[in-house]
C-alpha cells in the first residue's frame, strides 16, 4: 500500500496548477504550437492531478520528502 506523503497545502497547489495547465492546453492549444509539447504538458498535468487525488507522489518517495503534517516528526 502506498503511504501518503503529500500535505493538504501541497495537494491544493498541485490541483490548482494541474487544472490551470489542463485548461490552458485545451483553450489555448494554438499558442503552444507544438503538439508534442502540448502532450507533455497535458501528461504532466494529468499525472499531477492523479498524485493530488491519491496523496502520494513518486518523486517525493524517491527523494524521501514528506509534506503530510500527521507523519512529520
Amino acid at each position: 500500500m502506498l503511504k501518503a506523503n503529500c500535505g493538504n497545502v501541497d495537494r491544493i497547489i498541485r490541483a490548482l496548477l494541474s487544472l490551470a495547465l489542463i485548461l490552458y492546453c485545451l483553450f489555448f492549444w494554438g499558442e503552444i504550437g507544438d503538439v508534442f509539447l502540448q502532450a507533455i504538458v497535458l501528461t504532466f498535468a494529468i499525472l499531477n492531478l492523479i498524485s493530488t487525488t491519491i496523496g502520494w507522489c513518486p518523486i517525493y518517495q524517491l527523494a524521501n520528502i514528506n509534506t503530510r503534517k500527521s507523519d512529520l516528526n
